[in-house]
């Protein structure tokens, strides 16, 4: 149970930090994500940057989450989930990560290695 509670935090959290990032980076130029993983109504966008870091250039893998659904005639996206919606969101989660062979990293490095 506290393994749900945990990851269902970490979620939020992350849809949360996501949706605030989309609201400051509306006069950026969309461009398309690498590639999108979906699993129901769940899906992860996985967007690529170069970036500097202090050991030289590298990719960096950005990822989005999101819920599409149609409203009407029109398909709406909302960061909001029911708990199915989040076991879906899980899943695609757990392909995004397993696809594009991302790696946990330890917390006592800096980000730009």
């Amino acid at each position: 149970m506290k393994k749900i509670t945990a990851f269902i935090i970490v979620i939020v959290f992350f849809t949360l930090t996501i949706y605030s990032q989309d609201k400051q980076d509306t006069t950026k130029i969309q461009e398309k994500p690498k590639v999108t993983y979906r699993v129901g109504k769940a899906i992860v966008s996985v967007w690529e940057k170069q970036r500097q870091g202090k050991n030289g250039e590298f990719t960096a893998r950005d990822f989005k989450v999101e819920k599409i659904y149609k409203k009407g005639d029109k398909w709406e996206y909302t960061n909001t989930f029911t708990l199915t919606e989040l076991l879906q969101l899980r899943a695609a989660i757990d392909k995004a990560i397993s696809e594009e062979g991302v790696k946990i990293k330890d917390e006592n490095k800096d980000d730009d290695e």
